[in-house]
């Protein structure tokens, strides 16, 4: 609006003499017109710059509230963070306590517990020995039996002067459960005794096998061989016990270091009880120390002339 008069003026110069006083009234109207506006563009600037000034104003407190309460509520949380840290402090302390007192609580438990399980293991073994006591002291208290072939009474109707054995059965168990109980010397002992006065009991070969594993078991291998011998030697029709000690002799001959020996055994085993278990226990032994096993050849039968 503004440079539209420059422009009017140039309009009054340049018309001619007569049209300018027929347009100066307009002219000045039009300018009365431009001021009113000029006036008025002013006072709505103003205006405008009034509320820009109100609202920056404004968004200047809104912003420093703002700040405030950001500041107040880190405040706020800071606080509250060190009251709850000093709260569960607090409360924590004893609980920790407790915690301190419920290990050493299941520490004295478990010891108690091993304890208790020492203490029951210890009965247990005195039972057990209490057992073994009683069953011997059973075995001692049992009638005895003369030994076979000998007389009831001696000179003038006496009892013999010689203690009595214990009777065959009752010993031979013992003899078995001190065995089974590792008790070997003690086994071995009343074994021997089993053979010596029952030596035609049907126990004996079995007796005497026992008497070797009892050695093996101690590993006693020289001791064992020939305990196993004396089986092959006294009872060699006993088709149950004596071809167990056949394989339990060549075991023992090759623990002691006779491997000659205890092949040759080996081998026997197989010839003499083909059908036997111990064969192919013997055949599996035999393979094991790299023997080559060979099938001995049929012999030849002779061709009858035609």
């Amino acid at each position: 609006m503004m440079r539209s008069i420059p422009i009017l003026l140039l309009v009054t110069v340049l018309l001619p003499g007569g049209a300018f006083g027929a347009a100066s009234k307009e002219m000045q109207e039009m300018q009365r017109d431009i001021a009113q506006l000029q006036d008025q563009i002013r006072s709505l600037q103003s205006s405008q710059d009034q509320k820009f000034a109100a609202i920056q104003a404004i968004l200047q407190q809104a912003t420093d509230a703002a700040n405030k309460a950001n500041t107040a509520v880190a405040v706020l949380s800071s606080t509250v963070n060190q009251t709850l840290e000093r709260e569960l402090t607090n409360k924590m302390a004893p609980i920790a306590g407790l915690a301190a007192k419920a290990d050493n609580t299941n520490n004295d438990v478990s010891e108690l517990r091993s304890s208790v399980t020492e203490i029951v293991t210890t009965m247990n073994k005195l039972l057990t020995k209490m057992n073994d006591m009683n069953e011997a002291i059973k075995v001692l208290q049992a009638p005895a039996a003369p030994p076979p072939g000998s007389s009831q009474t001696g000179p003038a109707g006496l009892a013999p002067s010689s203690s009595a054995p214990i009777p065959a059965q009752p010993l031979y168990e013992a003899a078995s459960k001190d065995y089974s109980s590792g008790r070997f010397d003690m086994a071995i002992s009343e074994y021997s005794d089993f053979i010596k006065f029952y030596p035609d009991n049907p126990n004996a070969a079995a007796a005497q096998l026992a008497i070797g594993e009892a050695h093996q078991s101690q590993g006693k291998f020289e001791l064992a061989a020939q305990d196993f011998d004396s089986v092959i030697e006294r009872y060699p029709a006993n088709d149950q016990v004596t071809p167990d000690a056949y394989f339990m002799k060549a075991g023992a001959l090759k623990a002691a270091g006779r491997k000659t020996e205890a092949i040759a055994t080996y081998r026997a085993v197989i010839a003499k009880y083909p059908h036997k278990d111990v064969a192919e226990q013997s055949k599996a032994q035999l393979r094991a120390m790299g023997v080559t096993l060979t099938t001995p050849a049929a012999p030849a039968t002779k061709r009858r002339p035609k």
